[in-house]
């Protein structure tokens, strides 16, 4: 296998391949990229067995072939050589990288060794009518208002990833660790076709993200056990967290009797403020709900104290919520609007977070015990 092109077209490549394969055992053919060169286009893949990544890139083929090295090395290869025209040989079993001119401030060679590319495993692969189009930008914006609520722990290895399904028209995206939860029910100007609800790992979400634009659409499909991701000329996959997701909306409050609505801005300033003083074991802060106005404030620790008034709209019972302040900062940041409402019936029940005006997302948050 010979084959030229510029080093930047083949970094960008060789750096999203690297985050699928396996990094720990330089042996291992998953800690391997595939590069198999013809007809002027280089197919790259790579896998951890768990989730798969491919793409293709044009390039100048003198000898078609394939063959397989150490991912990470190569990436890190590329990263340090200049954004010149190079040429790749596979000679012997090693991968020669030399430029195609060599200049007095240009001049190197690098030999990686390879393992024969038979030995690459089979990748996962669907049929192209699964596939179907969503806007980048709102399912990115889906996974982000959503992705900090999973659980950080194995106890409940299907609370650790997002769920995704299709419910009443629209895309549906939740995630919870038992303590908040955060969901978003999204209409999209396209069609999206009936697919088995999927546990969705978040470094997964996260690559993707990192791969797209943010801009236009990409593709998604959804078979037994695997999700699918085509973003341009790359393909990505995962396999999906097993396990039966909890009913989430019996997790959500209804008929909530008091409604609180205030600046996002001002909340989120004041937990920072309160945070400062506040105990670093239990995290506590307290939000004291009076007629206009919610005095947030922190316990008495050996740095001393604070609290802070804040304006609101409020005709409601005078009582206090206490909340872990890093459990309530990350979803007020996620509210993308001006005011927000607070809704409740006890001080001690699930209470919900919205944007005002409403939209289609919410947060569902657990107070501390007073």
């Amino acid at each position: 296998m010979k084959f030229t092109c510029s080093a930047s077209t083949l970094r960008q490549e060789i750096e999203y391949a690297n985050n699928f394969s396996s990094s720990k055992n330089s042996l291992s053919i998953t800690s391997n990229v595939l590069l198999e060169a013809s007809s002027d286009m280089l197919s790259v893949r790579s896998t951890d067995q768990k989730m798969g990544f491919s793409s293709t890139v044009p390039v100048s083929v003198i000898i078609p072939g394939s063959t397989t090295v150490f991912c990470e090395k190569l990436s890190a290869v590329l990263k340090n050589i200049p954004d010149v025209d190079i040429e790749l040989s596979d000679e012997n079993g090693n991968l020669s990288i030399t430029p195609i001119e060599r200049t007095e401030s240009i001049n190197f060679s690098v030999n990686i060794k390879t393992i024969d590319a038979s030995k690459f495993p089979e990748m996962e692969s669907i049929e192209d009518d699964a596939y179907f189009s969503i806007a980048q930008r709102d399912y990115f914006d889906m996974i982000d208002k959503t992705s900090f609520a999973i659980a950080d722990n194995d106890t409940r290895h299907f609370l650790t990833g997002v769920y995704m399904e299709k419910k009443d028209g629209k895309l549906v995206l939740v995630a919870t660790d038992g303590k908040k939860l955060a969901c978003v029910r999204r209409a999209f100007e396209q069609d999206i076709p009936d697919f088995t609800p999927a546990i969705m790992p978040v470094r997964f979400l996260t690559l993707m993200k990192s791969i797209g634009t943010g801009e236009g659409v990409f593709s998604i499909a959804v078979k037994e056990g695997t999700m699918f991701a085509r973003i341009g000329s790359r393909t990505i996959y995962t396999s999906l967290i097993s396990g039966a997701y909890p009913n989430y909306e019996r997790v959500i409050p209804s008929d909530l009797e008091n409604s609180l609505t205030m600046k996002t801005e001002d909340l989120e300033k004041a937990i920072t403020l309160i945070s400062i003083l506040a105990e670093n074991n239990s995290k506590r802060i307290f939000l004291t709900l009076k007629e206009n106005e919610v005095v947030v404030s922190g316990e008495n620790t050996e740095f001393g104290d604070s609290r802070q008034g804040i304006p609101c709209q409020y005709d409601g019972p005078e009582n206090t919520i206490s909340f872990n302040f890093a459990v309530l900062q990350t979803p007020i940041k996620k509210m993308d609007s001006e005011y927000f409402t607070l809704r409740y019936t006890s001080p001690l029940n699930a209470m919900i977070f919205a944007p005002e005006p409403e939209r289609d997302y919410i947060f569902v948050l657990m107070p501390m015990q007073v």
